[in-house]
């Protein structure tokens, strides 16, 4: 900072201090006008020779004045030769050399012996060394910071750590073993006024965690900076205050979890099984670990739901705002053990539950709004070929190139909401609703296409679904208008129940909550099937991957998950039919013809000559009934349906 105010001066001084170059102008050195007689030239010449004249001012400097400037600007306007010299050069010597210099001291230019050497290191300390050394350090400076998600080159370096970074099997519980592992939590200050904090902080972690009271486990036995972060997430985690000298370092933590998170991500889903898969556990751990964050829900209680059924854990009633153990406790109690069940009760039963779990009216109002900000995600889904330019539904091949392609809807139950209008849906993003979390965050999905048989990860996109809630939004209005609800109706105008209104319960379950059998993408006529066609419908996206590089039948799971909220995840079952690809195939007289000739990386693929060796891709085998040996509780993702072989749409059971 010091440097560039030092620069800022020096320009300042130099721009005010220097001059410009000066134009020879023999009128104004006369001090005659420009339509001047000769006589008055004559005259004014005689005044200033009486002052700068040698034999009137025997001054050398009025002496080198006269001759420069008075003499000539004279001789200028009078002789004709140095008169035409003016008028084409501006001088009346004709053309002038311009010469520049810079102003040195003149022990530069000292013969002394005993001077050159200390000459020599200013001009190599000062003008060579040190400016190249400030250069260096700036550089050092601003490179600190590298990637999309701006962390520290060594945090990434440790994230690939075999010890501390992701790791195939590392499922939630284990994210933060690594997270906390980042360098810029290990180099967190901790001052020695954080002492008695600390310790209140550690008293508060063994009684959440009573497993952690031995002293003499590994928890304990790491770096100071790295324990007192894993203390403060899982402080955060169970929504208990710290004290206030951590509040900065928990802000910190929350603000930088995110990106470091979404780094782990993307290094779990780094092609590192042949043809190309990533592990599918820690790709579903780190969004989950984000979820948990930006809610503030104990790991504890998601590690054992599956995705697509997370609604049902404990967890996505954790995350509404006053919620705990002793009121999910009092709410089981009254036959509410899920959110679905809380969400599907009408305005009504869910104030008379919620006052009896303990909840004030002004906390239910606060549970209300969370449960009409809530999203549902809709989401249709089917894999094919493309060859020739056109695509194949019906034929996938060995290591060929498929592409899902899905269309996504989102509603709320505001939609719903009589007077609501979806064209007030813009912006760049929807903002999550999250009081635990210390800054506006976006909302923002996640799609997986995932195998959970084998722990692998064949594609991910991720998106803001603003385009698909719009669309949603426009349906539910849709629906809204031709189902009258007359129980949200009357309590849109009833004081204090604006929050209940919004939710959009009723009476009757609302079909478009999550929960529910009713799917918008239905094609079966009915009256819930949609007027338009479906291309016409959701927000498109695509999941470019290689088939698998055996033949089989194939339960993929298409994971729809979010980043910041508990319980809206959905998993759409694909079954993919992959056959032998055939000499003839090889050869292009096959079933697609030379279409096949150039899928040179494919045929790479099946011969074994490309992709890492890591893992293993072997088929499910022919028989759709084959056994999944993969422990999908410690993975935290739905068992595959039994669905169509093209793929299927499909709600939170």
């Amino acid at each position: 900072m010091l440097a560039w105010l030092a620069w800022a001066l020096l320009i300042w001084f130099v721009k005010h201090s220097v001059g410009g170059i000066e134009n020879f102008d023999p009128f104004a050195i006369l001090n005659v006008p420009v339509d001047a007689s000769d006589a008055d030239i004559k005259k004014a010449y005689r005044k200033l020779s009486l002052q700068y004249h040698p034999d009137k001012n025997p001054n050398p400097k009025a002496h080198q004045y006269f001759a420069t400037y008075i003499a000539k600007a004279y001789k200028a306007l009078t002789d004709e030769v140095s008169k035409e010299n003016y008028k084409k050069y501006g001088h009346p010597d004709g053309p002038q050399a311009m010469s520049v210099s810079v102003a040195l001291p003149e022990w530069f230019f000292s013969k002394d012996k005993q001077t050159a050497p200390l000459i020599l290191l200013v001009l190599l300390f000062g003008g060579i060394v040190t400016p190249l050394g400030i250069a260096a350090w700036y550089l050092m400076g601003t490179q600190k910071f590298v990637g999309p998600n701006q962390l520290m080159e060594e945090t990434i370096q440790l994230f690939l750590d075999p010890r501390y970074g992701v790791k195939p099997s590392q499922a939630l519980v284990k994210i933060p073993d690594t997270l906390v592992c980042a360098m810029e939590f290990i180099q967190l200050p901790t001052p020695k006024e954080q002492g008695p904090a600390l310790e209140e902080l550690k008293r508060m972690v063994t009684r959440l965690h009573p497993e952690l009271k031995d002293s003499k486990s590994a928890f304990w036995k790491r770096r100071t900076s790295v324990l007192k972060v894993h203390m403060l997430l899982l402080a955060h985690l169970a929504r208990e205050e710290v004290p206030a000298v951590l509040h900065r370092d928990l802000h910190f933590l929350l603000t930088k979890g995110l990106p470091m998170l979404q780094e782990m991500l993307g290094l779990a889903t780094a092609p590192r099984i042949k043809p190309g898969y990533g592990w599918l556990a820690p790709t579903v751990g780190c969004i989950e670990m984000m979820q948990c964050m930006v809610q503030a829900v104990p790991l504890a209680a998601k590690k054992a739901a599956h995705v697509g059924k997370s609604a049902e854990s404990a967890a996505a009633l954790l995350q509404l705002p006053h919620f705990d153990d002793g009121v999910l406790r009092k709410l089981q109690k009254r036959r509410v053990k899920t959110l679905p069940e809380l969400q599907l009760l009408s305005v009504e039963e869910r104030l008379e539950a919620l006052q009896a779990a303990g909840l004030t009216a002004a906390q239910v109002e606060d549970v209300e709004t969370m449960l009409s900000a809530m999203p549902t995600v809709w989401v249709s889904a089917q894999c094919s070929v493309e060859v020739d330019g056109e695509v194949d539904e019906g034929l996938v091949l060995e290591a060929d190139i498929v592409t899902c392609t899905m269309q996504v809807m989102l509603t709320r139950p505001s939609h719903m909401v009589s007077g609501f209008d979806p064209d007030t849906i813009k912006g760049k993003a929807a903002l999550a609703y999250a009081p635990q979390y210390p800054v506006p965050k976006e909302e923002r999905w996640f799609f997986v296409l995932a195998d959970p048989a084998t722990n692998t990860t064949l594609g991910i996109t991720q998106a803001n679904l603003l385009q698909a809630e719009a669309i949603g939004a426009r349906y539910a209005s849709n629906w809204s208008a031709k189902h009258t609800n007359p129980a949200v109706a009357g309590l849109k105008g009833e004081g204090g129940d604006k929050g209940r209104a919004a939710s959009g319960s009723s009476s009757s379950a609302n079909p478009l909550l999550a929960g529910t059998k009713f799917d918008p993408f239905a094609t079966n006529g009915g009256e819930e099937a949609l007027d338009s066609s479906l291309e016409e419908l959701g927000q498109t996206f695509e999941i470019k991957f290689f088939a698998p590089l055996s033949a089989g039948k194939y339960d993929l799971q298409l994971l729809c998950m979010p980043d910041s909220w508990v319980g809206c995840d959905k998993a759409v079952p694909i079954r993919l039919k992959v056959e032998q690809r055939t000499r003839a195939d090889r050869e292009g007289r096959g079933r697609r013809g030379v279409g096949l000739q150039r899928s040179a990386e494919s045929e790479q693929l099946v011969n074994g000559r490309a992709g890492s060796d890591t893992g293993s891709d072997a088929g499910h085998g022919d028989s759709e009934d084959e056994a999944d040996d993969y422990d999908s509780d410690e993975l935290g993702t739905e068992e595959s349906g039994s669905e169509g072989e093209d793929g299927a749409s499909s709600d939170d059971e």
